[in-house]
């Protein structure tokens, strides 16, 4: 199993069950109509986005991830997917953290419970490049972007940009610094 840290802040992480499925579906899903507006055409957010999830986020589609969620008052505020043994390091292909629980410290930990997992491997994400806020969140917990590149969402082309940390201690490191400013 995961070795997952304890409490933070009212913030319990685990590793996910087959319960926890439909309501990272719709936090996917909500943060994705939220985050996204404008960045991809409404069309694709909403029929398109449906079926992206409920294919997504079933029980044999989780079986290729590693899977964290936060919760908080017994419900799922976020989650993390992640692949650790993908070429150049521990993929994280979702973070995500519902609007109402931002701030609460639930993407800090999960991103503190996957570079520990990472270890001395190097982690990645990539992440849409009008995605301001997210940009931002990465670069204060020092990841480093990559030139942006083409890449495909939901049928449609949108800019991209890779953020490297180049282990998962550096991260770990960049996450206590920056909850300490």
């Amino acid at each position: 199993g995961l070795d997952v840290p304890g409490e933070r802040r009212g913030v319990g992480l685990r590793p996910a069950t087959a319960l926890d499925l439909p309501a990272m579906a719709a936090l996917h899903a909500a943060n994705w109509r939220r985050d996204y507006a404008g960045l991809l055409p409404s069309v694709v957010l909403g029929g398109p986005l449906d079926d992206l999830m409920a294919a997504l986020w079933t029980q044999q589609a989780r079986r290729y991830h590693s899977c964290l969620v936060a919760r908080a008052a017994d419900r799922v505020i976020g989650f993390a997917a992640f692949d650790p043994d993908k070429a150049g390091g521990l993929y994280l292909s979702s973070l995500h953290v519902a609007a109402q629980a931002r701030g609460t410290g639930a993407g800090r930990a999960l991103m503190g419970a996957v570079a520990a997992i990472a270890g001395t491997n190097p982690l990645w994400l990539e992440v849409l490049c009008g995605n301001h806020p997210a940009r931002g969140v990465y670069r204060r917990w020092g990841g480093a972007e990559s030139a942006p590149f083409i890449d495909q969402m939901l049928g449609v082309q949108v800019e991209s940009c890779r953020v490297t940390w180049g282990s998962g201690a550096a991260l770990a490191q960049a996450l206590g610094a920056a909850s300490l400013s």
